[in-house]
């Protein structure tokens, strides 16, 4: 979509460019008023199956491994009389009993996302009604209505920033749910909006219009404009506040949803849960591909003794004749009709509780891994989760591990520990901190060398983008580098302290 169009201001377009209003690309919405066209609901669902496309889903799933295929076939033959030397039901219970294990364990593993989706889709926040907030779960959200979400909760769809309890209506997110980045990014509402600091004075936005992008996949661009009291505002990826995002280190925030459910972004970007299979699956069809090779050599090979067999001997073995019950059809053809006997008959060749035997190990090897207290991490209070028993075998197939950067898989610490000055060299490389007393009262001195180290502290301090974060009246620093959160800090030790961030400012304070 060109974003250049729905950046023009109404009024101000160029005469052979369509309204906005009516080009097919953009949606319409109006804050906390009907709507005039029916939006997604804020529902969402991660489950693999539903009730009507379970079985055909599972079915097809299952007869993807060519042990249920075989076995299907070896069902079928055992139907037919005369043929099979075995009884109809002696490979038709097993098969069913198996595929209804499968099928328990799927049902049940299905279960677990469900509770998933349930327990998010009935996540509190706090809607805009008749001038007051009023709590409301997260399934029950809608497009165009006012939220209100509190400093460490996740947003429940996509939100344009109206206002915020920060100066100018700015607002700290972390996006770690969404691109795995820890570090805090800013956005800052439009001025327009950014003093409605009031539910009483943020009601006053009721029935401003929105045009906005379709809903999309891209994450990296957003625009829109909003029209209120006949003003037209643009507004970016500045303002726009993703479902999964977290708000941090800001009291609160007033936001009018865009997009929800299915339709934003973080949806749009996540996929149906495919049907996976490990490499232990693959290399099990090539056996059985393998085996049934075998089987079916060894049927041909005993079909074609007892033909000759039965050409020396059965003028002597006259009372063979009269046992034969073989379909009439089937009575011309006594070499294809022996073939398939000894194929049912050598069956077992392949076992049939090859298939159940993995899908139990696998099964109870999930719970292993969820229970495993080596994979805990005490620091965040998380475990692992094993989400597809399927694919328990291919941790044990990892040889190598490609990362795009360090601290991905590295515990980045950096300290600020030494520093030089001119020609004198400050810190100890023994300390786990930076300790030297020297450096202050050296920077106290009104001398060429006081003035840099002054100097160096107040660059430490201001040059760069780390967020301060207070916390019981203790001021954290998130930060994107490692090494720019040290040099910060160490500003801090020696007392020149960076505590606020503006948007055009920032602000630190020498002690």
């Amino acid at each position: 979509m060109d974003t250049r169009v729905i950046g023009y201001v109404r009024g101000l377009m160029p005469p052979d460019a369509p309204n906005v209003a009516h080009r097919p690309s953009v949606r319409r919405l109006y804050i906390n008023r009907d709507q005039q066209h029916k939006f997604r609901n804020n529902v969402i669902s991660t489950c693999k199956y539903s009730i009507l496309s379970f079985f055909p889903r599972f079915l097809y799933e299952q007869f993807r491994r060519y042990s249920n295929i075989f076995f299907l076939c070896i069902v079928l033959l055992q139907q037919i009389h005369g043929i099979s030397p075995t009884g109809r039901y002696t490979t038709l219970v097993p098969f069913v009993i198996i595929l209804s294990i499968s099928a328990l364990k799927e049902i049940f593993e299905d279960i677990k996302r469900r509770a998933s989706d349930t327990k998010v889709n009935n996540f509190p926040t706090c809607a805009l009604k008749g001038g007051q907030f009023e709590q409301i779960k997260w399934k029950e959200v809608r497009v165009g209505e006012i939220l209100r979400v509190n400093c460490d909760q996740l947003f429940p769809a996509d939100l344009l920033l109206l206002t915020s309890s920060e100066t100018q209506g700015m607002a700290y997110i972390e996006t770690s749910n969404l691109d795995g980045e820890t570090n805090l990014k800013i956005k800052q509402a439009l001025p327009i909006t950014a003093e409605m600091t009031s539910s009483n004075e943020v009601q006053k936005l009721s029935g401003a219009e929105i045009e906005c992008e379709l809903p999309s996949r891209n994450v990296n661009e957003f625009s829109g404009n909003l029209i209120y009291q006949e003003q037209i505002k643009h507004f970016g990826m500045e303002q726009l506040l993703l479902r999964g995002a977290r708000l941090k280190n800001t009291g609160w925030i007033y936001g009018a949803v865009i997009y929800t459910g299915h339709d934003s972004k973080l949806l749009m970007n996540s996929k149906r849960a495919p049907l996976k299979s490990g490499t232990i699956d693959r290399m099990t069809n090539r056996r059985i591909i393998v085996l049934f090779g075998v089987l079916v050599t060894l049927a041909l090979l005993s079909a074609a003794g007892q033909e000759i067999w039965n050409a020396n001997n059965w003028d002597q073995a006259w009372y063979l004749n009269k046992l034969n019950s073989s379909p009439a059809i089937l009575s011309w053809f006594p070499f294809g009709m022996n073939a398939i006997t000894f194929f049912i008959l050598y069956n077992n060749l392949i076992p049939i509780s090859l298939q159940v035997t993995l899908e139990m190990v696998r099964f109870f090897q999930a719970y292993f891994i969820n229970w495993d207290i080596q994979m805990y991490d005490e620091r965040t209070d998380s475990r692992a989760i094993a989400r597809t028993s399927n694919l328990n075998e291919e941790l044990g197939l990892v040889k190598f591990v490609m990362s795009d950067k360090t601290g991905t898989l590295t515990r980045n610490v950096m300290k600020f520990k030494r520093c030089t000055v001119g020609s004198k060299m400050y810190g100890e490389s023994t300390g786990e901190e930076f300790h030297d007393e020297h450096l202050i009262e050296d920077a106290r001195k009104e001398t060429a060398e006081g003035k840099d180290i002054r100097e160096l502290l107040t660059m430490m301090a201001v040059c760069h983008t780390v967020v301060p974060e207070k916390k019981d009246d203790e001021i954290l620093y998130q930060s994107s580098s490692p090494d720019e959160g040290a040099l910060v800090r160490g500003a801090a030790s020696q007392n020149v302290v960076f505590h606020t961030r503006q948007p055009q400012k920032s602000c630190d304070q020498s002690v």
